[in-house]
């Protein structure tokens, strides 16, 4: 009895021993097969590729390759500069009126306009209207007044309604444009329909006071990064901008490149240089304060050819991620959201033109 009972212990301990080997074995198995893709995985039309954040933080992600057209990439996007060395024209057919961002989400007005012509991109007009009404809330204040921004009149716009001739029919001879392309306040820029002034209108007494940007309106030029705006010419930055002080007149880059700038004080002539020290392989990478994650990365113009191919991290759709933004010199400036990123997406086969005509390398 005794040795059947030892060979029942011994068979016991076999039957154990062999159950922990077969689950380290499944263990093992487990871990080899959720291993990150190897370079023999890759495909021709999309790769994936480390890209190493200025902090050192490595950041994985499959890349999609897109086509730019040099010439529709020539000073635009959100950062493009207008100013005494370079002039931008756009048509303004995208613009919209700046009436029915007057009111914040109740419907009450939160803010007051020179006029129901000034016109401007919807995407700021939206973000203004944030900002606003968030001051208002937070301050009880309704008296900011725009201005100024472009200036539509029968279906011409114009850098600011005091550029518009007292009498149309002689506008060669009244025009109040200036002979070096600004707007006769001294701004170059509302032709983009990415600027606007402030000023203050206190209905209680009729009065337009100037618009200083301090006491409780220090709260805009504290805050207004977080809705993409900046202070377009700060007394600091005379010398950079070329333009005096204006502490009314506001510029909107997007939340992302005012980040940037924010928190690196620098004029939109500044952000150039800054930029062109990243690279897709090393890039900026930024965090939003609702926590969503950005790289930024510089690449210079393929002069060679018509097009230059710019790599980009790949959507979860398996698009693209990126904006783009370009200089005057031949630089092209991304900015891409890599916060809803994996490193297991399925390469895109085709990709559709987008607003900006960024088209994926076959």
């Amino acid at each position: 009895m005794n040795f059947l009972k030892n060979i029942n212990w011994t068979n016991s301990l076999c039957r154990r021993a062999g159950l922990v080997l077969a689950g380290a074995l499944l263990f093992i198995l487990a871990l080899t097969t959720h291993a990150p893709k190897s370079s023999a995985d890759k495909d021709d039309s999309s790769s994936k590729k480390p890209a190493e954040s200025s902090s050192q933080q490595q950041i994985s992600f499959d890349t999609v390759y897109v086509k730019l057209n040099n010439d529709e990439f020539n000073n635009t996007g959100l950062i493009a500069l207008d100013n005494k060395d370079m002039h931008i024209a756009p048509d303004g057919a995208d613009f919209v009126s700046i009436y029915s961002y007057l009111f914040n989400a109740k419907g009450d007005m939160i803010m007051t306009t020179g006029s129901t012509n000034i016109c401007g991109i919807k995407e700021m007009f939206e973000q203004l209207n944030l900002m606003i009404s968030d001051f208002s809330a937070q301050t009880g204040l309704k008296t900011i007044m725009v201005r100024n921004a472009a200036y539509r009149v029968d279906d011409k716009v114009y850098k600011s309604q005091f550029d518009i001739p007292d009498d149309k029919s002689k506008q060669g001879d009244t025009a109040k444009t200036e002979d070096d392309g600004k707007s006769s306040d001294g701004c170059y820029e509302h032709l983009l329909g990415l600027a606007v002034d402030f000023q203050l209108y206190e209905a209680d007494k009729g009065t337009y006071p100037d618009y200083t940007g301090e006491g409780q309106y220090a709260w805009i030029n504290e805050n207004c990064y977080k809705y993409g705006f900046v202070l377009r010419y700060p007394a600091d930055k005379t010398d950079i901008t070329g333009v005096e002080a204006k502490k009314n007149h506001y510029r909107y880059v997007g939340k992302q490149y005012a980040q940037i700038m924010h928190e690196n004080n620098l004029a939109l002539e500044e952000v150039y240089a800054f930029l062109q020290k990243y690279t897709f392989e090393k890039p900026l990478t930024v965090q939003s304060e609702s926590g969503s994650q950005y790289i930024f990365y510089y690449v210079k113009k393929d002069k060679d050819n018509t097009s230059t191919t710019v790599p980009m991290p790949q959507g979860s759709d398996g698009g693209k991620t990126g904006t783009v933004s370009a200089d005057a010199q031949g630089g092209l400036y991304m900015c891409c959201d890599i916060s809803q990123l994996t490193s297991q997406q399925a390469p895109q086969q085709e990709s559709q033109t987008s607003q900006t005509q960024v088209q994926k390398t076959e």
